[in-house]
């Protein structure tokens, strides 16, 4: 009889600690608002959220570099918008100093603000952006310079053609920059020699200089139509990197995160399942005295 108490002591017994054991796990998790608060919880699990975490690294890293691509490109469409302006001014000022009716002291001061205009034009094209030069390539310097400290006749590019890219994807990278040279040789050429013109108050070399203005601003307008490009291509990868970010934060969450509504059932149904225990053990104990004292 002593050996069957025994046995049936040591199963409560067992019974309580399997009842704590789980009392306790559902608590922690209660507690931490987690399922794994440590590998060994479900390795499997682990092992999968550990995976989803690295992807979520990079997806976050390449985030930033699109919103980081998505900026530098910004200040490259904000100066060729002011670029544009320059040049549509100086075509302005083409076609009022082609007409018959402008003298040659009007094109004196005509020559006088192309001049400024062509300061401006050198500002924007040594436009630098956090220490970068935006159309000197890979150069640190000012890409343009002009060859003389007044009235200059051309502006040496010292720059590069080489593309600053940004790495937004597995093997996809797009240009942060626009080649200066070819973008800015002919706007200079034709300043200075409208410019010219209008000292020398030559009408032909000005109706000629004007047609070059023209061609300056298709120029200008198919390189904002590039960086457009970029940037709406830049605007879909943030959309999909979003998608994709949110997917992992939700997997990533379903894995490791407890459902509070549930567990907190959980505890109080494993609260009372460990406390029937003690109670069957505690009769069971009380049972076996009486049986030893008889």
């Amino acid at each position: 009889m002593r050996i069957s108490n025994r046995s049936t002591h040591d199963r409560l017994l067992q019974h309580i600690q399997q009842a704590t054991t789980r009392l306790n796990e559902t608590q922690e998790r209660v507690a931490s608002g987690r399922k794994i608060n440590r590998p060994s919880d479900d390795p499997f699990a682990t092992a999968r959220a550990l995976a989803s975490r690295s992807k979520l690294d990079t997806v976050s890293q390449r985030i930033r570099t699109v919103d980081l691509a998505t900026t530098e490109l910004s200040a490259v469409e904000s100066s060729l918008t002011s670029l544009g302006n320059v040049i549509t001014r100086a075509q302005e000022l083409a076609v009022q100093a082609d007409s018959a009716g402008v003298n040659g002291d009007a094109r004196q001061q005509i020559a006088t603000e192309v001049e400024q205009l062509l300061n401006e034009v050198l500002s924007i094209a040594n436009t630098s952006y956090s220490g970068r030069r935006i159309f000197g390539g890979h150069q640190g310097g000012a890409p343009f310079a002009p060859d003389l400290p007044a009235n200059p006749t051309a502006f040496n590019y010292s720059g590069d053609s080489g593309q600053v890219l940004r790495e937004i994807g597995d093997g996809e990278t797009i240009a942060v920059n626009i080649d200066g040279e070819p973008l800015f040789d002919g706007i200079f050429a034709s300043l200075i020699a409208f410019r010219d013109g209008l000292v020398a108050n030559d009408r032909t070399a000005i109706n000629f200089a004007s047609g070059d203005i023209g061609r300056e601003i298709d120029t200008v307008l198919t390189a904002r139509g590039e960086v457009g490009s970029r940037m709406r291509r830049l605007e879909m990868t943030a959309d999909r990197l979003g998608e994709e970010e949110l997917a992992l934060r939700t997997s990533i969450s379903g894995l490791e995160e407890v459902d509070l509504t549930q567990e907190v059932v959980e505890l109080q149904m494993r609260d009372t399942a460990f406390q029937a225990s003690l109670s069957a053990t505690a009769r069971s104990l009380g049972t076996s005295l009486l049986d030893f004292l008889r």
